[in-house]
Parts: structure tokens; sequence; C-alpha cells
């Protein structure tokens, strides 16, 4: 019974320790804001390899992607980052030594281009042991709240714009 006991302290030791994505960015946003998505692994094993894509939807658009020049370093050539209109992705490999800390995987802006009531933000991240064995670190869909933009706001906009070019003209 006791080494019962053990194993399951030991189970819940290392599911409330295990590496994880720490996600940081704002819950809403308006139409035309640009927004960072920083990225953090929360880390208590020792990571050789790393990968990280981030894919967002029709309605927003990747401006920027700045990694841990750190790691980049280290890494050399087995380091890559790629950008693209609907997302990112970084990944590398060391060889020498992984990496046994919490560590910065980098910070990603966006654009919001339209509205849209169900804008989901993808994001995997996966890493591996010195011998090759996959860890699990994140997957899943992010919730991004996006504000309509006062309409009457915009019909005033109109009317002024409207208003000025009646008279002046």
């Amino acid at each position: 019974m006791k080494y019962l006991k053990f194993l399951i302290f030991v189970f819940v030791l290392s599911c409330v320790y295990a590496t994880s994505l720490d996600i940081q960015m704002p819950s809403e946003v308006k139409v035309g804001d640009e927004f960072d998505i920083i990225l953090n692994v929360k880390n208590n094993q020792p990571i050789a390899g790393f990968e990280c894509s981030i894919t967002v939807p029709y309605n927003l658009k990747t401006v920027n992607f700045s990694g841990n020049s750190e790691i980049k370093k280290m890494a050399g050539k087995f380091y890559q980052e790629k950008i693209t209109d609907n997302g990112c992705i970084v990944k590398f490999a060391l060889f020498k030594n992984p990496i046994t800390t919490d560590f910065y995987v980098g910070k990603i802006t966006v654009k919001v281009l339209s509205y849209n009531d169900n804008t989901r933000i993808k994001i995997v991240s996966k890493g591996s042991d010195e011998e090759g064995n996959k860890i699990d670190i994140f997957s899943g869909d992010i919730q991004l709240k996006i504000k309509k933009e006062n309409n009457t706001k915009i019909i005033n906009e109109k009317l002024k714009e409207f208003f000025v070019f009646f008279v002046f003209a």
C-alpha cells in the first residue's frame, strides 16, 4: 500500500512539474491593432530538440517574429525560423548541451485585419530529449476576442466627410 501511495505521489508530481508552454497575449483586441504573442517554455527536463508552430486565421496577419538569440547561437545551422502571413515556425536542435531550464522561445507580432467572432490561434509545440524521445509541450487553440468597431462612430465619420465635401464643393 505504501508503494502504491508513493507511485501516485511521483505521478502527480511529474504531472504538476511537466514541461509546458507559457503563452502571453491579450485576450481582446480591435481591428487594426497589432499585438504580441510571447512564448516561454517552463522546463523540467533536458530538451535537445524543439519545434513550435503558430498558425493564425485569415483575419490576422503575422507581421514579425523575433526568437531567442542565445539558442540561435548555440544551435547554429540547426536553428530555423520561418514566417509567413498566416503564421510562423521555429525549431532547433542542440547536440552538445541540452536546455535544462526555462527558456524564451520568441515573440510573434500579429496584426488584426478584420472582425471574426470565432478567432482562434493554433499553437503546437513539442520537444525531444537527448535520445530523441518526444516531449509533448503544448497543442491547442487560443481564443482571441476581436471587438467590433462602433458602427455609430463610423457612420458619423462618413457623414462628416460627406458634409465637408458637399459644403466645400
